[in-house]
């Protein structure tokens, strides 16, 4: 059972420095490299032919099926086998339907062949799911426990504490995005890229955490959730 847990710790470090490295990579090239205006999403940078089209579908490719693969072999209950395969399923259609851009010429794109108009529809419903399901997950089974609070270690409560801070402040992440859709901050100003960002920065310490990167109790010897 030692090598599962090490595997599944494995898994989640893989997701953690995923979403910690797509954001600034999706800046560098397009804005460092290519002296590009700042992105106004992360997904804008795949329809960026030519530049960054390769970064998110292989990125976020491979965030979904971590997600997918944690799904079926690592999760420990129906809610966390659940919420991870939602998750495999929302980043996985981000990949393949790219939103709306300025920089998208073709009538029909992504995997459906629609309009950019409609495939920017379900790409904005794939990270609704995406995110959604991700701070359900953080918040519910990362602080899960078959022991009681009493029998919990100290490092056990504290991180505990860090993944519900963690998913509250992804869920006003989301309020500031619903809010800006009234035009609270400007056209100009690149609401959902920054919101992207925050929420991938905020996923990945919590990814981390739980694959025991840090705070990880020293006496871990065994598959058992309620350690990390």
């Amino acid at each position: 059972m030692t090598e599962r847990y090490e595997d599944r710790c494995l898994q989640l470090k893989f997701m953690a420095g995923i979403a910690f490295a797509l954001p600034p990579l999706a800046w560098f090239i397009v804005s460092v490299l290519y002296g590009l205006p700042f992105p106004q999403s992360i997904s804008e940078t795949a329809t960026i032919a030519d530049i960054s089209d390769y970064l998110l579908p292989y990125c976020l490719g491979a965030f979904s099926l971590y997600s997918l693969t944690y799904s079926i072999r690592y999760a420990y209950d129906r809610l966390d086998r659940a919420l991870s395969a939602i998750m495999f399923v929302g980043f996985f259609i981000v990949t393949v339907q790219k939103c709306a851009s300025p920089f998208i010429t073709a009538e029909r794109i992504g995997l459906f062949k629609v309009t950019p108009e409609v495939s920017h529809i379900i790409h904005c419903i794939g990270a609704i799911a995406g995110f959604g399901a991700m701070i359900f997950w953080i918040m519910l089974c990362f602080t899960k426990s078959d022991k009681p609070r009493s029998e919990q270690t100290q490092r056990k409560k504290l991180r505990n504490k860090i993944y519900r801070t963690l998913g509250v402040l992804m869920i006003v992440s989301l309020l500031i995005f619903f809010v800006d859709m009234f035009g609270a901050f400007g056209e100009d100003f690149p609401v959902i890229m920054v919101i992207e960002w925050v929420m991938l920065w905020i996923a990945a310490p919590a990814c981390a955490i739980k694959g025991g990167l840090i705070l990880r109790d020293k006496d871990v010897t065994k598959w058992d959730h309620v350690t990390q």
